[in-house]
């Protein structure tokens, strides 16, 4: 993390400018962002590059919770793991670019349209990154759910049945996860519960999938044992 963090360091600027751009859209030309503490500037650069750091050795770190795991697994589920590795990264990365290219610039429109001849924004950079950054951690960590469910179905703890009987559950669970973890409008609610849903009936689809071709090895396996044993 601190390796990654300190080259992400030395593109701060561009980093800076990439997640400035969403909100810029929506402001007059001549307009920016303002911060009012002395050490302000310093301090969201530093945190976008930690964030960038955390990002980039994401692979790592998700290899690393894979490896603690892999002991309790059969031989063939250990090889596996640079595949899980890679998933998880995937998924972490498309919900971050959800987040900005579709979160963002809803959220930023549904907020900026209440401004007016007398209610100018005057946006402040530090509670902007504090706003993007949790958007981003929100989707990042919900797009997880395909992998974590099915983890748990090759654990045996769900099943595709279990998952379609619970589905009015899981949606109001959902909401209420949305409205934990996005900021206090309707917009980013509705567009994380959206992804969140969807997310949840691939999952079904992916489980089945996985259950049909472990079937499949089990049966390969028991016909390999039987010709051994002629």
């Amino acid at each position: 993390l601190l390796a990654a963090t300190i080259v992400a360091w030395n593109f701060a600027e561009s980093i800076v400018k990439f997640i400035l751009s969403p909100v810029l859209k929506f402001l007059p030309p001549d307009q920016g962002l303002v911060y009012t503490g002395l050490t302000d500037a310093f301090s969201v650069t530093f945190r976008l590059s930690l964030w960038a750091g955390a990002v980039v050795s994401a692979p790592y770190f998700f290899y690393q919770i894979w490896a603690f795991v892999a002991p309790g697994l059969h031989p063939e589920e250990k090889a596996k793991v640079p595949f899980l590795t890679i998933l998880a990264t995937a998924l972490l990365l498309l919900g971050a670019c959800f987040a900005y290219f579709a979160a963002f610039p809803m959220t930023f429109k549904f907020f900026l349209a209440f401004s007016s001849e007398e209610m100018r924004p005057l946006l402040a950079v530090d509670r902007y990154m504090s706003l993007c950054m949790g958007l981003i951690v929100a989707f990042a960590v919900a797009f997880q759910l395909p992998l974590v469910l099915m983890f748990l179905a090759r654990l045996g703890l769900v099943t595709p049945e279990f998952l379609k009987k619970s589905r009015s559950y899981a949606v109001v669970l959902i909401f209420i996860v949305a409205a934990i973890l996005t900021p206090p409008d309707v917009v980013s609610q509705i567009l994380l519960a959206a992804a969140l849903i969807f997310l949840y009936e691939l999952s079904i689809f992916l489980i089945k999938r996985q259950n049909i071709a472990l079937a499949r090895a089990q049966i390969l396996a028991e016909k390999e044992a039987d010709s051994d044993l002629d």
